[in-house]
């Protein structure tokens, strides 16, 4: 069986979809930093604004990015057909999707001619089972509308032709197939010379179409050439074009059956490929149909990957440097990441182009391990080398970005790179990039002022739609906070994707104000353990927080003023829980009512226990707590998702302490993080908690359930076959066993 991609027999999509590389896992999880291609909306980017370059982007965003750096403009025009080629490769756009084309077609066709039925075009046919492809493309449909809406204007006086056009071009686009019939003489009679001739091109190019959509190649081919050979027909430059277009679509349709695209190749197939070539090539080097070398060239793309690949890797590098090819500089892009191979040399390419493979190479070496910056090694050090002598030598700014990337504290030469990089606006296409590489690498070396005032040149609007580079600058901000307040209003991130594969993900395209927030990795692993449950209750009582990481904030430090025995912090938070979870009202001042420090507690773990929603530690990332809806269950055991908390643990050893803080409050919160891992995880603590109650209190009604919502909780989460949850599972059925509460734990998880 063979099966053409929608892509590569429509001749507008060049290339497959990657997305369906992501499809592995079922699980779908949140993005909040690409690390292999911008953001979406891709606009931005295509216009310049590139952000924070990450290293591990795919060659065709990196070489765009070197365009955009090295000065090469990008008219409009490209932006456009790089922004839908973009979002095509990364499965944002349906292959194929040709939706905006027929609106645009059948609003123009009912304009044109009110009277006309609502009759759709049949734009997908097939082959019986041997191929499978999308036999009008979007870009046909709205050349159409275009023609309708133009014809309805300088026909305004001839509503026939219009009619008589219409009706053709329904037949066009139909699947019937039948032979358009030829222009009858009556409507002819009385029109001008003009009108005419512009009816009889209509009718030709029309006749042309209908033979190539219904795949009678020979009759095509003979009908665009006569129309590229007509000066006065309105599609001469089109019909050129046209030409090789049919050609290719000949090529890969009438292939020996059975043969897959991309494997072997017959002597047939090469060689309509490579006369459609000769044709393109013709049709380049003419300056007269430059409005459609663009598409030529995509279409050349698409020729010669399969004809002479290596030597179009070379070439790549050198097209995608030019400026003004308009379409074809989206897809040779994309041909530059898909089939591009970094031990190619390409020694014949000019200098220009081997440098823009080299960049990109030494750019992305060392990106599987850019999570774990003290693990890099020679590779990242190689690097980084390459970059500064690179830059040295020419001191073109992608060398340079590139070496600030790989730089660490200590390397050689990093003074240099930093003043130099202070020299480039922060509005320049690697501006951000420098700025935030640079307020790292200057917080790095404790030089906080100078961090901090690298910060300050980038305004909140130079970043606020490019939200990866906005949640990177927020983290460098949270960490140079020059107070708690501080801190915390830079210590969230904001969505920008959902998947289970970062170099697939899917794009978040909600408005801003409305995709979830959290706590950033960073900022919990520098505020959790620094935060005193008082001060984490003193700052949900603020505004600086957005709504859920506030809700999260009072939970938390109700939790970890339970869990570390602080009543003053404990009811505090109560009491500020009790004004905002109505469902957990009640309890909450039940607590506050107990008389002795001791009720307080262990009522309070005891509600703990029942609400695995709820984490003595803070939690980023999509969590249990992730709305505000005061009717959200904090009661259920999920599975696949967070409950209660594991072992608080910092396996780097502990943050650096906050500059702002004093002395008295970094021992308190050090002594209660200690407290906090010394308990352990919740399943271990609970279960702790409810035996030592019991024993201690073994007529008091709460302990059966205490130890019933220990065994409870152990369900799906850290720890969960403890000896803890066993020896409390043990106590409820020996000295409770007649309770509802033993009859409701049956077994221990």
């Amino acid at each position: 069986m063979k099966t053409l991609l929608l892509g590569l027999v429509g001749l507008t999509l060049l290339w497959p979809s990657r997305r369906a590389e992501a499809c592995g896992s079922t699980y779908i999880g949140p993005v909040y930093i690409h690390s292999t291609h911008p953001d979406r909306p891709f606009e931005p980017f295509a216009s310049g604004r590139l952000g924070v370059i990450r290293e591990g982007y795919r060659p065709m965003y990196l070489a765009f990015a070197w365009r955009s750096m090295m000065g090469i403009p990008t008219t409009a025009d490209e932006q456009r057909f790089l922004v839908e080629t973009w979002a095509r490769m990364q499965g944002d756009v349906p292959e194929g999707d040709t939706t905006r084309g027929e609106a645009r077609w059948l609003a123009a066709r009912k304009e044109a001619m009110p009277s006309f039925g609502e009759r759709p075009a049949t734009l997908h046919t097939g082959n019986g089972a041997l191929v499978s492809f999308n036999r009008i493309q979007g870009d046909a449909l709205e050349r159409a509308a275009e023609t309708a809406k133009a014809l309805s204007v300088s026909w305004k006086n001839h509503p026939g032709l219009v009619s008589e056009w219409l009706t053709a071009q329904d037949a066009v686009f139909g699947g019937d197939c039948e032979r358009l019939p030829a222009l009858g003489e009556a409507p002819a009679q009385g029109l001008p010379a003009s009108v005419k001739a512009r009816r009889q091109a209509e009718r030709e190019y029309q006749s042309a179409a209908a033979h190539f959509y219904c795949r009678r190649f020979d009759e095509a081919l003979a009908s665009f050439r006569h129309i590229a050979g007509r000066a006065d027909s309105p599609y001469q430059a089109r019909a050129e074009y046209l030409v090789a277009r049919t050609q290719v679509r000949r090529a890969l349709m009438e292939q020996p059956d059975g043969q897959e695209i991309g494997t072997s190749q017959d002597a047939t197939l090469l060689a309509r490929l490579r006369e459609a070539d000769a044709t393109l090539t013709a049709l380049l080097a003419k300056p007269k149909p430059r409005e459609f070398h663009g598409p030529a060239r995509r279409l050349r793309s698409l020729v010669r990957v399969r004809t002479q690949l290596a030597a179009w890797v070379c070439e790549l590098p050198a097209l995608v440097l030019q400026p003004g090819t308009g379409s074809a500089l989206a897809s040779e892009l994309g041909d530059l990441d898909l089939f591009t191979r970094p031990e190619n040399p390409c020694e014949s390419s000019p200098a220009s182009s081997r440098e823009l493979l080299e960049w990109i190479r030494v750019t992305r070496s060392g990106v599987a391990n850019v999570s774990e910056p003290d693990n890099l090694g020679d590779e990242n050090r190689k690097a980084y080398d390459v970059a500064v002598a690179r830059w040295k030598a020419n001191h073109r700014q992608p060398w340079l970005v590139t070496a600030l990337l790989k730089a660490r504290v200590g390397y050689p030469d990093l003074e240099l790179l930093l003043k130099a990089a202070a020299e480039v606006p922060v509005t320049a296409p690697a501006g951000l990039t420098l700025a935030y590489r640079a307020a790292h690498l200057l917080n790095e070396q404790q030089k906080h002022e100078a961090a901090r005032a690298w910060l300050a040149k980038v305004k909140p609007e130079l970043t606020r739609d490019l939200v990866s580079t906005d949640n990177l600058f927020d983290e460098e901000r949270m960490v140079l906070a020059q107070d708690w307040e501080g801190a915390l209003a830079h210590a969230t991130w904001r969505l920008v994707g959902e998947d289970d594969m970062d170099t697939f993900s899917d794009g978040v395209m909600t408005p801003l104000a409305e995709r979830p927030v959290t706590f950033s990795v960073r900022a919990l692993t520098h505020l959790d353990p620094q935060l005193t449950a008082r001060r984490m209750g003193a700052l949900s009582r603020t505004s600086i927080s957005p709504p859920v990481p506030r809700r999260q904030l009072r939970w938390t430090a109700f939790a970890r003023a339970a869990v570390v025995g602080d009543d003053e912090a404990l009811q505090a938070a109560a009491k500020e829980l009790a004004l905002h979870e109505p469902s957990a009202k009640e309890e909450l001042l039940a607590i506050v009512a107990r008389k002795t420090v001791e009720e307080r507690l262990f009522d309070a773990r005891l509600l703990l226990m029942g609400l695995p929603a709820v984490s003595a530690t803070l939690v980023s990332g999509r969590d249990r707590i992730d709305s505000i809806d005061p009717k959200l269950n904090l009661i259920s055991i999920r599975s696949r998702e967070r409950n209660g908390w594991c072992a608080p643990s910092q396996p780097q050893g502990p943050p650096p302490p906050l500059p702002f803080t004093t002395e008295d409050e970094r021992k308190a919160a050090a002594a209660e993080w200690k407290t906090l891992s010394d308990a352990g995880p919740s399943v271990v603590y609970f279960s702790n908690v409810a035996l030592d109650w019991a024993k201690a209190h073994p007529e008091d009604p709460r302990s059966p359930i205490a130890l019933y919502r220990a065994v409870r909780a152990s369900q799906y989460s850290c720890q969960q076959d403890s000896p803890e949850a066993r020896a409390a599972f043990r106590h409820l059925h020996k000295h409770y066993a007649k309770s509802p509460w033993a009859r409701r734990a049956p077994y221990v998880y």
